[in-house]
């Protein structure tokens, strides 16, 4: 399988196994997703392992992004999370945590990941690769429907549509979970920054205005 032929499949798949029966060819031409296949989470929000977690984000994008990156930091979004396991419990039954996955995750994108495919001749971008770790690091990042939060992504140098695509990444991903009431209210929030709310807003930001209206 190529870096191309990865990108095909995990825009166009729209199940779970259609993607998982290519898992050895995934493997091969990005050996550390390993470690996520068969990693239980244990985690009281999640009800798969790590592999088809992030498999189910995958097919939980909408098919028409303007940013094959999306879909590629989707696979590997919690790519750091086996080195970031720290034991909890809840209820009296194990609750892992993984703080800082985020980071961990981006870095092992940006060490691992994108080195191993340049080296084998696959073309990625400076464009590219920066948004793809911008998509991986900030695909946890909590926001609410205040400005500040868009002029704060903004202020890194992102773009609206960015924005826009890491909101929807966000989205896939919370509806990977267990619909506990958390992230039932992320998957609203992450909704309307994903469209015409982000708009409005960036609209009222290069218009000078302190104040966004809440839809």
């Amino acid at each position: 399988m190529s870096l191309g032929e990865l990108l095909l499949l995990l825009r166009t798949a729209s199940s779970f196994e259609e993607i998982n029966q290519h898992k050895d060819e995934i493997v091969e031409l990005i050996p550390i997703v390993n470690i996520m296949i068969g990693f239980n989470q244990q985690n009281h929000a999640h009800q798969y392992d790590l592999w088809e977690h992030c498999i189910q984000t995958v097919i939980g994008l909408p098919n028409d992004i303007n940013d094959d990156m999306v879909y590629l930091a989707a696979l590997l979004h919690d790519i750091g999370k086996p080195d970031c396991q720290i034991y909890d419990t809840k209820d009296g039954k194990v609750n892992m945590h993984y703080y800082g996955h985020p980071i961990k995750s981006m870095e092992i994108v940006s060490d691992e990941v994108i080195p191993h495919l340049l080296d084998n001749g696959y073309i990625l971008t400076e464009e590219q690769c920066k948004r793809l770790l911008y998509y991986v690091e900030y695909h946890d990042d909590r926001v609410s429907l205040k400005m500040k939060h868009l002029r704060r992504h903004l202020n890194m140098g992102v773009s609206i549509e960015m924005f826009q695509n890491l909101m929807k990444l966000q989205v896939a991903d919370a509806k990977a979970h267990i619909m506990i009431p958390i992230i039932l209210e992320r998957i609203e929030i992450c909704s309307k920054w994903s469209g015409e709310y982000a708009d409005q807003v960036y609209k009222d930001i290069l218009e000078g205005s302190k104040h966004s209206i809440v839809l």
